[in-house]
């Protein structure tokens, strides 16, 4: 099966639909988190006076600042990557999104977003998004926590974890933009969303820390 999903301009109200989405949260979609990279690199540098006194060589506040920055951007970028490949497919085999839209056709060939779907397709698709399916909410979010713990490490800050959740709702919101706005998204894919922010509520308050 073939497929091709355009990028459609979502409207101005569908835009500061999904922005107000993000701002009951309280958290920012720009880029990843200064307070992130900073927190580390206090780490860092008290790392660098302890191997002071042993005649050990440490880093100076600026270069800290600037190993965190990095790492602190490639775990908003790899975050990002992980939920653009699992909701929207952009990187391999199509995504949560793309098998709930063809879940949700009439079947029979009908032509759906530039893609065919055949009555085995459909059923296919049913499958993969149900509750218990591989695309389902509760593996999606349970697969992207995961990846997200891994990144973030033992005892992470929370300035760490909402730098995540920030690469979260990046992936999200270009997935979105393929849709014409997140509201434009299939259902399964707002409900994962919601789902996932939820986790990262958890994970902030220290109530659900482990992997």
């Amino acid at each position: 099966m073939s497929s091709s999903t355009g990028n459609v301009n979502g409207s101005g109200a569908t835009q500061a639909y999904y922005q107000n989405l993000n701002a009951k949260r309280g958290v920012s979609k720009h880029g990843a988190s200064g307070s992130a990279a900073a927190v580390v690199a206090d780490q860092y540098t008290a790392g660098a006076k302890a191997e002071g006194k042993t005649g050990g060589v440490g880093y100076s506040k600026e270069a800290a600042l600037q190993k965190a920055q990095s790492m602190a951007d490639a775990h908003y970028a790899s975050m990002r990557g992980m939920v653009e490949s699992l909701i929207g497919g952009t990187s391999g085999p199509q995504g949560q999104a793309f098998w709930a839209t063809a879940a949700n056709s009439n079947g029979g060939g009908v032509n759906i977003n530039d893609f065919q779907v055949s009555d085995e397709t459909r059923a296919k698709a049913q499958e993969l998004v149900a509750d218990d399916g591989y695309f389902g909410v509760r593996k999606t979010t349970d697969r992207i926590m995961e990846f997200a713990r891994a990144l973030a490490g033992s005892g992470a800050s929370d300035a760490t974890i909402n730098n995540l959740r920030k690469g979260v709702q990046a992936g999200f919101d270009a997935v979105s933009k393929m849709y014409g706005g997140f509201d434009k998204l299939p259902q399964v894919s707002k409900d994962t969303y919601d789902s996932i922010m939820k986790e990262f509520d958890s994970w902030t308050s220290g109530t659900k820390l482990d992997s």
